[in-house]
């Protein structure tokens, strides 16, 4: 008995260290695949959050690359427009330069001329001009250039009536400013409504005051423009006036 014992107690012993070992290897595996899920499992969350971060990211740069282009576009306009607004502003500089230049020449030669006709006797009151020009609905705008030159400069004043005439018919056209008095050089400029159906044969200026004066010109219409600076319905109707 005493040996079975003996024989015993070493193959516990034995089976004691197996059951330990297998215990802390199977305590190890666990360990282990739990350590491998987990890390693996962070691993795959940051490299989802990464992609999720790299695809905003680039989200973010093309619409930065979108609107650098719009800017660019707009800078590039912006120039175009400065460019061509400086020439336009260089243009009209030179023309309003040249024009003055001309405006000189011409007041200069126009005063030697006055002079000239002063020393001949000088010009009476006269019709220098008189311009007609067509408007849309039947309207018509007139220009009056009036003359003299005085020998002693003296001004000249009076009154204009501007008439339309249709055989015995006679209209008096409403202008805009009847009176003058100038020393050399008067323009008279103003529009009226031309009845329906009136076609005139003569317009005729009539000058009263310290020179009387009438001057008959035929009625010529001219092509008819397409706009106007004011309405037709504002300007007045010519009014018929009896002989």
């Amino acid at each position: 008995m005493t040996d079975k014992k003996k024989d015993n107690a070493p193959k516990s012993k034995k089976f004691g260290a197996s059951k330990y070992l297998l215990l802390g290897s199977t305590v190890l595996l666990c360990g282990g695949m739990f350590l491998g899920y987990s890390v693996g499992h962070r691993q795959g969350l940051t490299a989802a959050g990464y992609a999720a971060d790299a695809a905003e990211l680039m989200e973010v740069v093309q619409t930065q690359k979108d609107t650098l282009a719009t800017l660019n576009k707009n800078l590039n306009m912006a120039i175009q427009e400065r460019d061509i607004s400086i020439s336009n502003v260089n243009n009209l500089n030179r023309s309003l330069t040249e024009t003055k230049a001309d405006l000189g020449i011409v007041q200069t030669q126009s005063l030697i001329y006055r002079e000239i006709l002063r020393q001949r006797g000088g010009v009476s009151l006269t019709v220098q001009n008189l311009g007609i020009r067509p408007l849309p609905e039947n309207a018509y705008e007139y220009q009056i250039d009036l003359l003299q030159v005085s020998p002693s400069q003296r001004r000249v004043s009076g009154n204009v009536e501007l008439r339309l005439i249709r055989g015995e018919d006679i209209l008096v056209v409403p202008m805009e400013t009847k009176a003058f008095s100038f020393d050399n050089f008067e323009r008279l400029t103003g529009r009226w409504t031309m009845p329906k159906g009136f076609v005139p044969q003569f317009i005729e200026v009539r000058l009263s005051g310290g020179v009387s004066e009438t001057k008959r010109f035929s009625w010529l219409r001219g092509k008819e423009i397409e706009s106007s600076a004011r309405y037709a319905s504002e300007v007045p109707q010519a009014t018929p006036k009896t002989q």
